[in-house]
């Protein structure tokens, strides 16, 4: 990973999902799934929203679902999405 922004979402992700930081097993996945996180909220809300206190926890929360759902022959879609951060994810794409 490119910065120390990067390598705290790594480290927040890894943490979320119970992973101990000194196993670096899943670190290149984890990474895609942290960018495509990213790549999807600047895509649903047309702006960069990395400053907003809302977006660290939403790149999380999506790239914990995608981590947790790897393997499934479905790809993860807003619709799976929890209620209440498809009502985080609205409040920021609103806000800009």
């Amino acid at each position: 990973m490119a910065d120390t922004a990067d390598t705290d979402l790594l480290n927040e992700l890894k943490k979320s999902l119970h992973i101990p930081l000194d196993v670096t097993d899943d670190d290149s996945l984890l990474t895609d799934y942290i960018y495509s996180a990213k790549s999807y909220l600047s895509n649903a809300c047309n702006a960069d929203m990395s400053l907003d206190d809302r977006y660290k926890f939403i790149v999380i929360e999506i790239a914990t679902l995608c981590y947790q759902n790897r393997g499934v022959s479905t790809s993860v879609s807003v619709k799976d999405f929890p209620y209440s951060l498809r009502c985080v994810i609205n409040q920021l794409k609103y806000s800009y």
